[in-house]
């Protein structure tokens, strides 16, 4: 009998996930199992009235078909219109929000049950969108397009897991719950309990927390700033005078995507201990991971980043175990320096992470310092529980929403709950309270009060991190304590010379006190080590340019950073502020409109603390946002 061909179709698929489960879950999990109840019911509805049908309906994910993309596009953005509607009176930290993703493509059919890469991507989709939004792929948007009553935002080509080429991504921009999300969440005032995974992983949050750098993140911008000392990221750098090296992101091989997370906490974990090390050169884990998912070839690795070693690896992590393979090669010759396969308990995590760590010095024939390699063997005795509840953590901090900060936040001080000793714990979910605040989320001042007692917590414990002098150094900003944030950052890079944001930090610092030419050296030195730059460095070059009186560049940058992220408050204050000083009135009025409806209850006042240091007059700017159109 000839083999049963499978059966196969073309179909939208529509994937909706919710935010913050697990946060619901473990504050009242009888009203939350009520809640994904009630969600269902109203996707399920849904779906029927637009001719699909639900394929499965487990967890906190809803997967459904379509016959029509059209009617499934239309069906996520009144899912998500009822669900904002049906959730308005109960309390902010109760509500249950989705993100949703669709796309056009072929399934493979086995007992009503579809799979694919069809499927794959709709749920790549849906980790791409905004808590209450819709993200829809390129075929999707050929076939809705001028055929529903919907604005669309291009997102550009996006590099999703486990699937070989780009995805074009567009965001839905219209719709009442998909474009007032953004409203509901700014009405809360007051801060809730609820990463830098240690060390370099504060990555944008940290560079956001503190100065108002005007960032978004995780697109760059692709302009070239033609500033002395800051060119752009490097274009095939030359090789660094001492041996230079990429940890490229660890595949999950485990055969379950929830394991993700610990694959990536094991390669930043590998780059951390590397990255302390002052006789190495390492890229940065931002660059880094712009690999992650994507078929490489070494030699290319090592050309665009400018260095001369890749170490690349599996994980995989099941039943108690887990089995690493890691292998470094030149990536001038392709040749094997070293590999390995390790096979552990999983409770010797770190101190197989720790081994890794040291035969790749001894392969690069480095030298570790006493402190050096004192501090790798001492990260090799954490408490495994709480790390694993950092990187989970971390994986949320990643997507820069605010419910996903609040996320890790609840993530991290469950961290601080299991290990009271963990230092990065306390250094991170500080780091929460001081981005919820100046990112314009929540405006209570005490939140900075909070960050500032979390970090000397964590500076009482290990003075050794550089992450914590660098929300110090940020914090010191904000109150306009320059002497103190010139120092905390230099600190930071003394600890970490290998961490782009240290010297990003630096920077800023030094252009607040009128250093330029050491401002624009640090953020040279900040792009080497990250050539992939993303927009939040973008940002603090735009304040370069600002303090050294090249304003017209510096607006050119911040409406640059403006257009990447809709949602972003502080590009808008800035340049309402300058363009109403200008008199451009109406485009100020624009920008002030656009302020309010990410914070309809932001006033000119609190939006100016948010941008210290743009060198102008408090009263001033504040009469500025007045004018424009804010309270």
């Amino acid at each position: 009998m000839a083999e049963q061909r499978a059966q196969r179709r073309l179909s939208a698929i529509l994937s909706a996930d919710a935010v913050g489960y697990s946060r619901l879950m473990a504050a009242d999990e009888i009203d939350t199992v009520h809640l994904i109840a009630e969600a269902r019911q109203v996707m399920s509805d849904k779906v029927g009235q637009y001719g699909g049908r639900v394929v499965d309906a487990t967890g906190d994910n809803v997967l459904a078909e379509f016959p029509s993309v059209v009617d499934a596009v239309q069906c996520a953005v009144e899912i998500q219109d009822e669900l904002e509607r049906s959730t308005a009176e109960r309390p902010e930290e109760r509500r249950m929000r989705f993100r949703i993703g669709v796309n056009l493509g072929d399934v493979v059919v086995e007992d009503e049950r579809i799979y694919g890469d069809g499927v794959n991507v709709a749920a790549r989709l849906e980790a791409l969108a905004e808590p209450g939004g819709v993200c829809i792929s390129g075929t999707a948007y050929d076939q809705v397009e001028g055929k529903l009553a919907l604005g669309f935002e291009d997102a550009g080509e996006q590099t999703v897991k486990n699937i070989p080429k780009p995805v074009r991504v567009y965001r839905v921009r219209s719709g009442r719950g998909v474009a007032n999300v953004a409203h509901t969440r700014s009405r809360r005032r007051t801060p809730r309990r609820r990463l830098h995974v240690v060390l370099a992983t504060t990555v944008a949050i940290l560079l956001l927390l503190g100065v108002g750098l005007w960032a978004s993140w995780p697109r760059p911008l692709g302009l070239l700033i033609d500033i002395v000392g800051v060119s752009g990221p490097p274009v095939n750098p030359p090789l660094p005078d001492k041996p230079s090296i990429v940890v490229l992101p660890f595949v999950n091989i485990s055969g379950d995507p929830e394991q993700e997370y610990f694959s990536d906490g094991i390669t930043e974990e590998i780059i951390t201990d590397l990255a302390g090390v002052p006789e190495l050169f390492v890229i940065s884990r931002n660059s880094a991971f712009t690999y992650k998912g994507r078929p490489v070839k070494v030699r290319d690795v090592g050309r665009d980043l400018g260095v001369r070693y890749v170490l690349e690896g599996t994980v995989r992590k099941a039943e108690g175990r887990v089995r690493i393979t890691a292998q470094l090669i030149d990536a001038t010759s392709d040749f094997h320096l070293w590999s390995e396969r390790y096979d552990r308990e999983l409770s010797d995590i770190f101190a197989l992470q720790s081994d890794i760590s040291q035969q790749i010095l001894v392969a690069l024939k480095v030298e570790l310092r006493d402190a050096a390699l004192e501090r790798i063997v001492r990260e090799s005795t954490r408490n495994l529980e709480a790390q694993d509840t950092l990187w989970r953590g971390w994986a949320h901090a990643q997507r820069f929403t605010w419910e996903d900060t609040l996320e890790a936040r609840y993530l991290y001080e469950r961290a601080i709950e299991q290990d009271p000793d963990s230092a990065v714990a306390y250094a991170l979910a500080g780091s929460t309270y001081g981005i919820e605040y100046l990112m314009g989320w929540n405006v209570d001042p005490t939140l900075l009060d909070r960050a500032e007692e979390l970090e000397q917590r964590a500076l009482t414990l290990d003075p050794s991190i550089p992450t914590t002098h660098i929300v110090m150094a940020l914090i010191h900003l904000r109150r306009g304590q320059l002497e103190e944030a010139v120092a905390a950052a230099e600190r930071a890079v003394e600890l970490g010379p290998n961490f782009e944001f240290p010297h990003l930090i630096l920077g800023v610092a030094l252009a607040r006190r009128g250093r330029i030419v050491a401002a624009m050296q640090s953020l040279d030195r900040a792009l080497r080590l990250n050539p992939k730059a993303p927009s939040a460095t973008w940002g603090a070059v735009a304040y370069i340019n600002f303090a050294a009186g090249r304003t017209e560049q510096a607006v050119e940058l911040w409406e640059q950073v403006r257009a990447a992220n809709t949602d972003g408050i502080l590009p808008r204050i800035s340049l309402a502020v300058l363009y109403e000083s200008e008199g451009r009135h109406e485009e100020a009025r624009v920008l002030a409109q656009e302020i309010l409806r990410v914070n309809p209850d932001l006033t000119a006042e609190s939006a100016t603390e948010l941008i210290p240091g743009l060198g102008l007059d408090a009263d001033q700017a504040i009469d500025h946002l007045r004018r424009a159109g804010l309270p």
